[in-house]
């Protein structure tokens, strides 16, 4: 017998060796759940987490945010990937974000896994993103530049347009007023285009 054949996975398969949010996610997600360890420092931060994000399902509660940080290279951005996908309960090679950690047992706390049970039960908008790579800011003294990059990509997952919040607030508008299909109808046939082709030339429209 080989050394390599003792092994229960095959010690030569491709392994990411730094996780980036946002990149890669639909590729190696199911290897990503499937060999996250969850070791008893992370037992205690899953813990903390789902703890504070469950104030915020059973009543209301004033703190909105959750501060992660560490050492590079400790592991915080593979820790946010991995709760993004638990928390919308992705659906990963047929199998839900959650199943992962309860078929492997990677949670030993029983309260904190009825806690993931119920987040992942609670629909919830998930928004992973690298905020460098959506930042249209040169300056990193700008002040506005973080709630512009948020405000951006939410609009985005919206579905409406994410570099000029004006267009995205008449893109609301419409929306709200159930004739945002109206309008693309009008103005592709007026223009000849697509609404979403278009949108960044308004100014010249």
């Amino acid at each position: 017998m080989l050394i390599k054949e003792m092994f229960k996975k095959k010690i030569d398969r491709d392994i990411q060796g730094v996780i980036i949010v946002g990149q890669g996610e639909e590729t190696n997600a199911s290897q990503e759940l499937e060999e996250y360890v969850v070791t008893k420092e992370l037992q205690r931060h899953f813990a903390d987490f789902y703890s504070a994000y469950k104030k915020g399902i059973v009543g209301t509660t004033p703190k909105m945010g959750v501060w992660i940080s560490g050492f590079f290279g400790s592991g915080k951005s593979h820790f946010l990937k991995i709760l993004s996908y638990l928390l919308g309960n992705k659906v990963v090679a047929g199998k839900q974000a959650l199943d992962y950690f309860i078929d492997d047992n990677k949670i030993v706390d029983r309260m904190v896994l009825a806690d993931m049970k119920l987040a992942a039960d609670t629909p919830t908008d998930v928004i992973l993103f690298n905020i460098d790579s959506k930042s249209e800011s040169t300056s990193k003294q700008d002040k506005d530049a973080i709630v512009n990059v948020f405000l951006k990509v939410f609009n985005e997952m919206q579905g409406f347009c994410g570099s000029m919040p004006h267009l995205a607030d008449l893109e609301r508008h419409l929306s709200d007023e159930g004739r945002m299909d109206e309008f693309k109808t009008a103005f592709e046939e007026e223009y000849g285009s697509a609404w979403e082709d278009s949108r960044q030339d308004f100014d010249f429209i």
